[in-house]
Parts: structure tokens; sequence; C-alpha cells
């Protein structure tokens, strides 16, 4: 097993028998933080494995598989939980009376101590294996070896995490629980917690400069945010009492566009809040995502009907025709799209919860498919992105979350994983990358959020 999987499967062993502690939410997340910084340590990683494996089986016989993982609420206040590692002290359970040293040598003659030549029996799991096969460019571009910080901010289901443009430094997280953080990963720290909707906040948009941050939420309003202070200087109320998606105009952040469960798309002034006139459509069944391709003009908006509606936006008056409606195989409500540039034509990156993923060339105002790959979805909301850098200059990869709380990177054109990174203990909804991809964040079902750092590379 190689170094970078090895620290893998550990930090994935301990996530998985998390939810056994009998401690205090946040106390989980700094043990996995801590666990993350013992095995940077020279140590053999397969006979650690091993011995971890059969001591966490001794003292919590009986774990959660994944098939078990159901979203989860955590009681709290809306202040950070974000803690210093220099300041805890993590003690290690003590070493259950029937598994002694003695007898733990008896089975494996090797001690931690000691390198041992021999290979491990531990099966390696398939998505290890593919990520083991791939080319080297492969294995460096996505080796996210450390996990520097973990935030915990969130009561409720963290459902969207989006860096800010251009920024390695900067994310917004919305959640269930009715509050957006503004979080800093240098230094790593809560900077503002936007507190004002009285729903779950389904989607989030920064606009062109980062100054400002937009979002939707189900209390039926989007709201517009000043990020340096954290203060609402805009209210929009919709018709409908729930929204689902809401984007700022990218040449003119002035107008935004919301989508409804009524399936209105709606254009807004947001100076004044009111409804532009000429821009407004409706998609006949209520809207999940909204996304603008490459070139600004043409909109992307999906619904829960398998359905994916190409609309054409005036990008500086925000006046909408709807041009063509194309379904998506496999049915279910679609969760995320996304839209990248490509080589000859953009590419469209479909999440839905039918357990497939799917990657569309956009061809004028209509899709071909191109790849789809079938992930652990399990009807959750779990939404994947593109890598933006590789698909942009090699081919199409892209990142996604799961139901067993991994987190995947796929190679959409071989149609196949080439990473997992293992650490949360629920379904991880959520995935966002750095622009320059030395940094990944994702969220979970619990509200953790997990910042993952690639190899050799410092924020």
């Amino acid at each position: 097993i190689s170094h970078f999987n090895s620290n893998q499967q550990i930090i994935g062993l301990d996530a998985k028998y998390n939810n056994n502690r009998n401690t205090a939410p946040h106390l989980k997340t700094l043990y996995l933080r801590r666990r993350s910084q013992l095995i940077r340590d020279k140590v053999n990683r397969e006979q650690y494995y091993e011995l971890r494996l059969r001591l966490l089986s001794v003292k919590y016989p009986t774990v959660l598989t994944p098939s078990d993982y159901r979203p989860t609420s955590r009681s709290g206040s809306m202040h950070s939980r974000t803690c210093s590692m220099e300041s805890l002290d993590i003690i290690p359970a003590p070493t259950p009376p029937q598994l002694t040293p003695q007898s733990i040598r008896k089975k494996n003659p090797s001690s931690l101590g000691v390198i041992s030549s021999r290979r491990s029996n531990t099966p390696r799991s398939s998505v290890a294996a593919a990520s083991s096969s791939t080319a080297g460019t492969e294995k460096d571009t996505y080796a996210f070896t450390d996990m520097p910080h973990i935030f915990d901010q969130h009561s409720k289901s963290v459902y969207m995490v989006l860096f800010a443009h251009n920024s390695n430094n900067l994310i917004a997280c919305c959640s269930l629980d009715h509050a957006i953080s503004l979080c800093s990963l240098n230094p790593y720290e809560v900077k503002n917690t936007l507190i004002g909707h009285e729903g779950a906040v389904r989607d989030i948009d920064w606009s062109i400069d980062n100054s400002l941050l937009l979002s939707a939420a189900e209390d039926g309003t989007a709201r517009l945010w000043l990020v340096e202070d954290g203060k609402c200087i805009r209210v929009v109320q919709h018709v409908s009492p729930l929204l689902r998606a809401a984007r700022f105009l990218p040449m003119n952040n002035n107008m935004c566009v919301v989508g409804c469960n009524e399936g209105v798309l709606q254009g807004y002034n947001l100076s004044t809040g009111k409804p532009l006139t000429g821009a407004k459509e409706r998609m006949g069944s209520s809207i999940t995502c909204v996304v603008f391709g490459t070139d600004t003009s043409v909109l992307w908006v999906s619904n829960n009907k398998a359905k994916i509606f190409s609309v054409s936006v005036n990008p500086l008056s925000c006046q909408m025709k709807k041009l063509k409606g194309n379904s998506v195989p496999g049915g279910g409500s679609i969760v995320s799209i996304a839209v990248r540039s490509g080589r000859p034509h953009q590419l469209l990156l479909v999440s839905s919860t039918s357990d497939l993923i799917f990657m569309f060339s956009i061809e004028k105002d209509s899709l071909l498919l191109v790849r789809k790959c079938a992930v652990k979805l399990g009807g959750l909301p779990i939404k994947s992105v593109f890598c933006p850098l590789v698909t942009a200059n090699k081919g199409a990869y892209v990142v996604t979350g799961s139901t067993d709380g991994s987190v995947l990177v796929y190679d959409m054109e071989k149609g196949k994983a080439v990473n997992k990174l293992q650490g949360h203990a629920c379904p991880v909804y959520t995935v966002s990358m750095s622009h320059n991809e030395n940094i990944l964040v994702s969220g979970d079902s619990s509200g953790t959020i997990i910042v993952w750092q690639r190899r050799d590379n410092k924020t």
C-alpha cells in the first residue's frame, strides 16, 4: 500500500468508528485532526493500520456501516467551535485487557518500532487500487495528504461550500441551520457568521470582486451581504416561499436571477430589490440549480424532473428567453450542475439522485452525453464540481462526495476514480476546490467541514 493510500485508509478507519465515541461532537472532529497529525510520523503504516483496526474492533464491537449513515443535527450555538490543536491533549483509549502487547506480538512478530518487510493482508479497496494504478501525474495532482483543519461551526448539514473567485484563503458555507459562515484558511478562522435567513440556505454566489455574497433560502428570500463586515444590505422577497438557487449576472452584479420550487425563474435588480421587466420564465417544475455558461449569455437551469433548460439571458438587462429543454437519463432530481470550458465545446457536469454523474458536451443550446459514472449518492443532495485547471488543460476531472463519507476524484474521460479521501463519518454533501487546485474543502451532513491540502503545498 502506498504511503498516500495507507494514510487515507487510517483516517477512514477512525472516521468509521468516530460515531461510537461517547464524547462531545467537536472533540470527535479534533480527534480526527490529531490522528491526521500522528500518521505523518515515520512508522510502518501497514502494520499500524492492522494494529489500529484490531484495537478499535475490540473497543467498539458494533459500528455503523455506510448504509446506516443518515443526516444528523448537532446542538450548539452558532459561534465558531474551531479549536487550536496546541491546546488539546488527546489521550488514546487504553488497550482492552484481553489484547495485550504480548498477544499482539505473537500474532504479528514485528512492533511499531521495527519496520517489517511483510506485506499486509488487508484487502485494498477498488478505488485505492485504481489510484495506485494511475499515472504519476494524476497521483501527484490529487495527492491531498494533509488535513490541516476542520471547521464545525454549523449545527446542521452543510449544503454548499464555495471558494471565492481566484482565492485559496476564503470560503463561504451555507447550511440547513439557516446560517452562512465566511471562513479564512490563512489563518484558519471563522471571519463572520451571516444571520438573517429564517429557513435553510440552499445556494450562495460570490460577486466578481468577492466583496458581496448572494444567498437563496427556503424562507422565500434572496439576500445580499457585505463580505467585509457580514451585514445584509438587501433582501429580495420572491413570490414563492421556497428559493432553491441564485446567481449574479456575470457582467452586471447589480442584477441576479433566482429559481424557486414553483418552477419560476426571475431576474431582480439588487439596488431596489424589485423584479426586472422581461426577466421571467417558467421551467414547469421545481428549480434545483442555475449556472451561467462560459459565454455568460446562456443560463442553464435544472429541475427535479431530470430536465435541464437553456435560457438566453441578456448580460446587461437580464431579459430572458427559454431556448430548449434537455432530458437527463436515469430520471431523479438534479442536485448540481457545473460548466467548464473544453475542447472543442463547453462541458456541463450534472449530479442527480439516480446515483449517476453525467458529463455533457454543450453544442449551441443542446446537450450531447459524453460520459456517465456511477457514484454512491443514495438519493441525497450530493454535489460534484469540475477540477478547474486539469479540466481546462488536459481532460475532465471532477470531485464529488458520497454516502460513505468519502470524497472521490474521477477522471470522467476514462470513467474511473483516481483518488479517494476518507475523513468524514457521514455523507459528504458538497465539495469545492481552489482555483489552483492546491486546496479542497468538503462539507457533510453533520455540519463538519474538512480542509484538505495537496502534498507539499502550503496555504
